[in-house]
């Protein structure tokens, strides 16, 4: 009993860890996109954050990444000219439908 709770603990650290590269993922494209002139579209980017989160967490965390990359998203929409362009609306949207 005493190892199978080792063995669960150290797979719960080692999963956890590796929410830093989609953590850093969002925050490196997010502060990106926003420095670059309004016709370059780095936020469409922001879909590897989900899908990497999902090859070692469950669907809450995947969830949650995914969150916060759409709140990237609407961040970057905003700064860039507003959420009712058509390019910023198909960037959101693709975001939320994104698989992960």
């Amino acid at each position: 009993m005493r190892q199978r709770l080792a063995s669960l603990r150290q797979s719960w650290q080692s999963s956890h860890a590796l929410l830093f590269i989609p953590l850093v993922l969002i925050v490196a494209i997010t502060a990106v996109d926003i420095h670059v002139p309004e016709d370059v579209h780095l936020g469409p980017a922001l879909v590897i954050a989900p899908a990497i989160t999902a090859s070692f967490a469950g669907p809450l965390l995947t969830g949650c990444i995914g969150a916060l990359a759409l709140t990237a998203q609407v961040i970057i929409s905003v700064l860039h000219g507003g959420l009712t362009s058509t390019n910023h609306v198909v960037q959101i949207v693709t975001t939320t439908t994104s698989p992960g």
